[in-house]
């Protein structure tokens, strides 16, 4: 293990609303300042849907000697938008990796479930439901992966103008990564209830790859609650601890 790390929420945007209101420097510094003397991480992968809260936070992180994972985290989305923020991002990402932190750019996460243009279905909540029609979602597979890749090559091409550290994309195993085109290779995985007994065999069952790896492992507890919330009305499904290997 290369690191130790967990995953700050600064507010995912959906529907126009941040999910995080307020959002106080303070609290955020004191929040930061707790990961790193109490958790004992030294890594933190600062998440959500407003390229300013990203850096604010991103750059207390860094302040207090954290390896900061720049991670917008965009909801509803067009590819169009998706590219927007992302190149924001990247230049938000470099001013800071330019003062001497350590940054690693993730250019979004989930993308397939979470924005439009992957998957069919309108909404999230649509969207969310066919990972309760295996089958259906199995023939999809083949079309999502040539979305999902001809989007991130675009993707990688556009943070790589702007960046100039090392970029990973947060990836669900469905959508069958090209990772060539990324320096580190990063899964979220969920251990729900429902799979509790088949995680560790399914962990283990992972394409290898020569690139270093990180995965996001909630705990049962939190990914559980954060789902039926996704499902419910809206609300951002991860809620995560995150160990970095390499």
């Amino acid at each position: 293990m290369r690191g130790k790390g967990i995953s700050y929420d600064t507010g995912f945007i959906s529907k126009g609303r941040n999910a995080r209101e307020p959002f106080d420097p303070e609290v955020v510094e004191r929040e930061l300042r707790i990961i790193r003397d109490d958790l004992h991480c030294n890594a933190v992968r600062v998440m959500g849907g407003d390229p300013e809260r990203l850096e604010s936070a991103a750059t207390y992180a860094a302040d207090l000697g954290l390896e900061v994972w720049f991670s917008p985290y965009p909801l509803e989305l067009t590819t169009d938008e998706l590219l927007s923020l992302f190149a924001d991002c990247a230049e938000r990402a470099e001013r800071l990796r330019r003062r001497g932190a350590e940054v690693v750019l993730v250019t979004g996460a989930e993308l397939s479930l979470m924005n439009n243009g992957f998957l069919p279905g309108d909404t999230l909540d649509e969207r969310l439901e066919l990972l309760n029609e295996p089958q259906r979602l199995r023939e999809l597979i083949p079309e999502v992966t040539a979305r999902v890749n001809e989007f991130l090559a675009k993707a990688a091409a556009l943070v790589r103008e702007r960046f100039g550290g090392k970029i990973t994309y947060a990836a669900i195993p469905l959508e069958r990564v090209d990772w060539t085109r990324f320096d580190l290779v990063s899964v979220d995985l969920y251990r729900s209830i429902e799979v509790a007994d088949r995680f560790t065999e399914g962990v283990r069952a992972l394409p290898g790859s020569p690139r270093p790896r990180s995965g996001c492992w909630p705990s049962t507890t939190a990914a559980d609650r954060d789902r039926d919330r996704a499902r419910a009305g809206g609300e951002h499904p991860c809620s995560s601890r995150v160990t970095i290997n390499g």
